[in-house]
Parts: structure tokens; sequence; C-alpha cells
């Protein structure tokens, strides 16, 4: 992703989309510093007024990309175990992915509750992230992303019996996954 060119300004959406992804590889690469570069321009684009448009979709690409400087900001301060700083821009990303229009495939493509869980359980707030997991389950029945981390979030608790029916339902779900997961984000 870094070796790849940021889009000319003219694809501001896929401009900002880019710049959204590298910070994540910066994160991803321990680059604190040029991922909160990528954060800055990530929040001018999600707030140029040129993205109040819309194609094929009842929402705008303002509205599918609002959620991704609220992720970007969250995972960063979760890199820095800036704990209350990482909830509230995760939970406010959740928010933002909530009032999207549903449509299929789903637009926003990452779906924020895995990373706001996730650090969750990163802080010990174990319960907290439990009720996110079993909130995201709702919307997608048997996603194994959630699985694992409600999984996770239930054995922290030392809940036993209902890590271990979470965990046969992941482990089915997951059964001809490629990938072992240590978190429900990726």
């Amino acid at each position: 992703m870094l070796a790849e060119p940021v889009p000319a300004d003219r694809h501001l959406f896929l401009k900002g989309v880019a710049h959204y992804a590298r910070g994540l590889a910066f994160l991803g690469k321990g680059n604190l510093d040029e991922a909160e570069k990528e954060l800055d321009a990530v929040r001018r684009i999600a707030a140029d007024k040129a993205l109040d448009y819309t194609l094929f979709s009842p929402n705008s690409a303002a509205a599918i990309f609002a959620p991704a400087p609220e992720v970007l900001a969250g995972e960063l301060a979760a890199r820095r175990k800036q704990y209350d700083t990482a909830i509230a821009h995760l939970s406010r990303a959740v928010r933002l992915e909530d009032s999207l229009f549903y449509t299929e495939p789903e637009e926003w493509h990452y779906p924020a509750r895995q990373a706001l869980g996730a650090v969750l359980l990163e802080a010990g707030r174990a319960r907290e992230a439990e009720t996110v997991y079993w909130d995201d389950l709702r919307r997608h029945t048997d996603n194994g992303w959630s699985l694992f981390g409600l999984a996770q979030a239930l054995r922290a608790q030392d809940k036993k019996a209902e890590a271990d029916a979470v965990q046969a339902r992941f482990d089915k779900a997951w059964s001809r996954a490629d990938v072992k997961l240590s978190s429900s984000r990726f």
C-alpha cells in the first residue's frame, strides 16, 4: 500500500481512502508519526464539501467516508495506549457507520465495532467489549471476527462455558479460513 501512488485531487474519495489505508499501513509498521500525517490528510478530505455527492447509492461519498478519520484516530490513540481517546473515536465511528443506509455490500468496508471491541479488550474493559461484539453479531450473524473477539471477552471475564460455546461457533464459521486470528481486527 505504501508503494502505491495516491490518486489525484480530482478523485477526492479515492484519495481519501488511499490516505486512510496508508495511515493504517503506517500503524501496522509502528510508524506513528507518518500515520498522524495521513490522519491529517484524511481529516482534510473528510471536511471537503466536494464529497457531498452520490452516484448509485443513497449514501453520499461524505457519509461513506465519515468513519475513516474516526477509525484512524482511534487506532492511532490505541497504539499510544490512550484508551479513553481511542474508545471515544471508535464509538463515534460506529455511530457514523450505523447512520449509513444499508446496501449490499455495505459501503463502509471495515466494521468499526470489531476495532472498538479489540481496543476495549486491550483497555481491560472486557464486559463492554462483550456488549460490542454481541451487537455486531446481531447485525452480522456468525461473523468470524466478532465471534473471535466475543470468545476473548468472555474468557477475560472467566465465563468459560459461554466462551467455549462461542469458540465452537467461531471454529465452524472459520473452518475454511486461511488466516489465524489474534484479534477481532485485522
